[in-house]
């Protein structure tokens, strides 16, 4: 019996914003692969970068205690450590938080006990966004390292750079005016999309880095197992969407009920005039509080309970999609 396949059509490409492509697409076990991860590395750094060796991507604590690290991308170059992530979603606005992590854990893991300070390796946090992280900076790359109030670097040791990729969207498909970090953006952006067909092919005359990734995607887009990845992706993201407009919405509603109810008690005990106004504001403001954080609590604890049921996703991945604390989604199991 054949098995219909759920790729789209002979030629489609698959999607290197879905997170499990993105993987697959720089870490494939060919030279194509490795080529086009040292093309973006030395776009994206902006140095030469040459040698690149993959490492592993889980790095666990010190401790039993401690918060582990599960990379998309974590590979080492001449004098670097670098971990490269493809983020679809900021979570509760938490993403800068994140990457300082990241960075530091991954320094610290590299660090040999009795090493001369002079010898630790530059590290790097390199995160494509499929959001916009800063709205007020302008700048669709940014570079950022700790500096102190007059903006001098400590060590630049420390390494975060941003991509936002919707940034680059709005930008003008015109090589000639965008940066090499850019031009990777709009690749990342338009490679499963037909109507970018020509322009992919533009970039990847301009870009060998880009050239070798648009070859290795096609090759992994013949995998069918692959675009089963993908479409179990987009539909976690809209999982995830879905569960955390859902919880706001519910919460508005019970917030709204409430502070109705209780303006309206405390008006009528007030004045009809005064109380009114006066009670109905703040009953509505404390209701609308209460029932949103209330609402928002209880549906988290809901939609966990269904994802420990699915048994796809480990405690902490869980906890980061509806907010509650590992903890507490342990004792949920219990």
């Amino acid at each position: 019996m054949n098995i219909p396949s759920i790729r789209p059509s002979p030629d489609a490409l698959l999607n290197p914003c879905a997170d499990p492509i993105f993987k697959i697409l720089f870490t494939n076990e060919s030279k194509e692969s490795n080529q086009a991860l040292t093309g973006f590395l030395t776009d994206i750094i902006g140095k030469k970068v040459t040698n690149v060796v993959l490492q592993p991507n889980e790095l666990s604590g010190e401790s039993i205690t401690d918060k582990q690290s599960e990379f998309d991308i974590n590979c080492r170059i001449e004098g670097k450590i670098v971990n490269i992530e493809m983020q679809g979603l900021n979570r509760d606005n938490h993403f800068g938080k994140r990457a300082e992590y990241h960075v530091a854990h991954l320094l610290n893991h590299y660090i040999k006990k009795g090493m001369d300070w002079n010898e630790s390796l530059k590290t790097y946090q390199i995160s494509v966004l499929n959001f916009i992280f800063d709205k007020n900076e302008q700048n669709s790359v940014n570079h950022y390292f700790m500096r102190n109030e007059n903006g001098r670097p400590v060590s630049k040791t420390l390494n975060i750079i941003f991509m936002e990729l919707p940034k680059i969207d709005l930008l003008p498909d015109d090589i000639s005016l965008l940066t090499p970090e850019q031009i990777w953006g709009k690749f990342f952006l338009y490679a499963a999309v037909p109507e970018k067909k020509d322009f992919i092919e533009q970039l990847a005359k301009a870009n060998r880095g880009i050239a070798m990734a648009v070859t290795v995607l096609k090759n992994i887009s013949q995998d069918e197992l692959n675009w089963y990845h993908e479409t179990r992706y987009w539909m976690h993201v809209s999982d995830m969407k879905t569960m955390k407009n859902e919880a706001e919405r519910r919460g508005l509603k019970e917030g709204r009920a409430k502070g109705l109810k209780e303006g309206r008690a405390e008006g009528r005990a007030e004045g009809r005039a005064e109380g009114r106004a006066e009670g109905r504001a703040e009953g509505r403001a404390e209701g609308l509080a209460e029932g949103k954080l209330k609402g928002a609590r209880e549906n988290a604890i809901e939609n966990a309970k269904n994802l420990l049921k699915m048994n796809l996703l480990t405690h902490e991945q869980i906890s980061q999609a509806v907010g509650l604390s590992v903890e507490e989604i342990k004792g949920l199991v219990e």
